[in-house]
C-alpha cells in the first residue's frame, strides 16, 4: 500500500457531498460537531500469486474506520434523521465512485481492479451535550505487484 494512502483517502472523502461541512483529519474525530477522523485498521493479503520469472502479485484488503462527530441535540428527531441520511448518502456515494473507477490509487495494479466499500454505518454514541459519534467501516481491495529485480 502506498505511504500516501491515508492522505489520499482523506482527500477523496472530503469530496463527498455528505461530508461537505465536515473537517476530516487522520486519526482524530471530535469532540466538536462537524469533525471526523480516519483510522487505518490494517492490511490483509487475500491471495498471493508468483509467476515463472519470480514476480509476485498480491491481492490485498485494507480496512479503515471513519468516525464522525455530528450535532444531535437530545430529542431532535429531525437531526437524527438528517445524520442517518448522511451516512446512507456517503455509503451510496462511495459505491458510485468505486463503480466508476475514480478512487485514489492504493496499490500499483490496474486502477480498474481497485474497489472501495463503505459499510456498517452506525450511531456509536450520543451525549447529552448535543453531539453524536457515528462510524463507518471502509474496505478497499487493491493489487500490489512485486517484480524480481535483475542485478
Amino acid at each position: 500500500m502506498k505511504e500516501t494512502a491515508l492522505a489520499d483517502l482523506l482527500a477523496f472523502l472530503a469530496k463527498a457531498p455528505a461530508l461537505q461541512d465536515v473537517t476530516l483529519r487522520a486519526e482524530e474525530a471530535g469532540p466538536a460537531p462537524g469533525t471526523g477522523g480516519l483510522w487505518p485498521r490494517g492490511v490483509t493479503v487475500l491471495t498471493r500469486r508468483e509467476d515463472v520469472l519470480g514476480g509476485v502479485t498480491l491481492r490485498c484488503r485494507a480496512e479503515f474506520l471513519l468516525r464522525l462527530c455530528l450535532p444531535l441535540p437530545p430529542g431532535d428527531d429531525a437531526q437524527a434523521l438528517h445524520n442517518a441520511g448522511r451516512l446512507l448518502a456517503l455509503q451510496s456515494w462511495v459505491a458510485a465512485q468505486s463503480a466508476a473507477h475514480v478512487l485514489p490509487p492504493l496499490g500499483d495494479g490496474v486502477p480498474e481492479g481497485e474497489t472501495l466499500r463503505a459499510e456498517e454505518g452506525r450511531l456509536e454514541r450520543a451525549d447529552t451535550g448535543g453531539t453524536a459519534r457515528y462510524t463507518i467501516r471502509l474496505r478497499a481491495e487493491f493489487t500490489e505487484i512485486y517484480k524480481e529485480e535483475t542485478p
